[in-house]
Parts: C-alpha cells; structure tokens; sequence
C-alpha cells in the first residue's frame, strides 16, 4: 500500500472510532433518524421541581408504622442536602432546577448531575448486580432496553437520601426501577417505582415528564459561599 493511500485509509478508521462519541456530545443521532438500535437519549434533561413526591402520587405513600411516626416527627432542617450531601438517583432526577446530562453508549449510559457535580452509572451491557454490593449514594444500576424505553433497576443503596424535601425518606433495602420512555426528540416519560418493605408496605410508582433543554449543565459546588446553613431554624411538624 502507498503512503498515500495507507494516510487515507488510517483517516477513514480514526473518523469511524471518533463517530460515537460526536454523536453522544451532539445529543442527537448520527444521520437523523436513528434507523434502528434503541432511541438516543443523549443530552440535557430537566423533570419538574417536585419538593414533596406524594403530590404526582396524590397522596401520602403507603408507609410502614415505622416510617409513618418518622414523617411526623421529621424536619426539613435534617435534608441531607442542607449538609451538602449526595442527593440520590431518582431526588437527582426531580431536582428541577439543575438540569442533568444523559450520555449514552451500548454498554454504559451515564447521568450527570449538575447538582454538586456528581453522576451514577448504568451498566447496559447484560451484567447482574453484584452479590455483595456495598450500600452507596446512588447504588448499583443495571438497564436494559424494552422497545423505546430504558428501563433500569437500582439496589444497593445508603439509607443517607431522601426521597424529597418534604422528608419522605427511605432505607437501604430500597429498590427502584425507573423506565425512562422516549416519547419523542424533546421528550421523556419517566417512571420510577419505589420498593422499600422498612418504610412502605408495598410498592408504589410516580411519573414525571422530562423534557430536553437548550443548555448545558453547570460546575455547582453546595459549599461555595454556602450561607443559609447557619439560619435554618427547627420547626414542629406535629404542630403544623
């Protein structure tokens, strides 16, 4: 093979290998309409604020006695997130306000979060979850692909997140499942089931529409001249 022609050729394969992770940045895919493989669900995302998740419910969740005397007694100065702790998988989705970027590859999809910058990871390449997962902020994640929806299953999770503002909160046997169902090129239906037998006393699901945004997300860092802490004040939940 000539000079020539072997820099062709070597220009050919570097522009094929380069071609996924265009497509990923660009957030839509390569030549148009995907043909055929599942739908792209690169990009950046929003969900409604959801301060308090039995709103989309309708109703308070099914709790366990257990939980049901915590909820009471909780308060919002106790949010993990006014320590400026890890906010969780499915809160992460619903924060609203920041934004998250969906990068998506056949075997891994990660979701960035802007708030506090973190992420988790959803293995899509036939994996089980491990047998001795270690309880983390964001859990073992595992997706698979039903038609046009990402459906995910999440276990190993800490019991240091809770589920909303409102302190609807759970323990480390909590198991989720999301399907993340493309419904067109701006648009997402997202499910997610909760699955907790400490705190509900049976499982329960709320859907959120998420919609695309013409942004990017942002470097956010809660401890930056973080000022609200020192003012937050103790309220009486029973007395409410």
């Amino acid at each position: 093979m000539s000079h020539p022609s072997r820099s062709a050729f070597i220009g050919v394969i570097v522009a094929l290998l380069a071609l996924p992770f265009f497509t990923a940045c660009s957030g839509r895919p390569a030549g148009g309409a995907q043909a055929s493989g599942p739908p792209d669900l690169n990009g950046v995302w929003s969900a409604p604020f959801t301060p308090d998740i039995s709103k989309p419910l309708g109703h308070q969740p099914p709790f366990t006695p257990y939980a049901a005397d915590l909820f009471k007694k909780e308060d919002e100065i106790d949010d993990p997130l006014t320590q400026c702790l890890p906010i969780g998988p499915a809160r992460g989705i619903q924060a609203g306000l920041m934004p998250f970027q969906i990068v998506q590859t056949p075997a891994v999809t990660a979701i960035l979060f802007e708030n506090q910058r973190t992420f988790r990871i959803i293995n899509t390449d036939g994996r089980s979850h491990p047998s001795d997962v270690d309880p983390t902020w964001f859990g073992d994640s595992i997706g698979h692909w039903e038609g046009d929806t990402l459906v995910v299953d999440t276990v190993g999770l800490n019991d240091r997140t809770w589920l909303d503002t409102a302190g609807h909160q759970h323990s480390d046997q909590l198991h989720l499942v999301e399907r993340f169902q493309k419904v067109d090129a701006d648009n997402i239906k997202w499910t997610v089931r909760f699955e907790d037998p400490k705190f509900y006393t049976e499982p329960w699901s709320v859907t959120l529409p998420i919609k695309r945004q013409n942004t990017e997300i942002m470097s956010y860092s809660c401890e930056e001249n973080e000022k609200d802490r020192a003012h937050l004040r103790r309220t009486n939940k029973l007395n409410k």
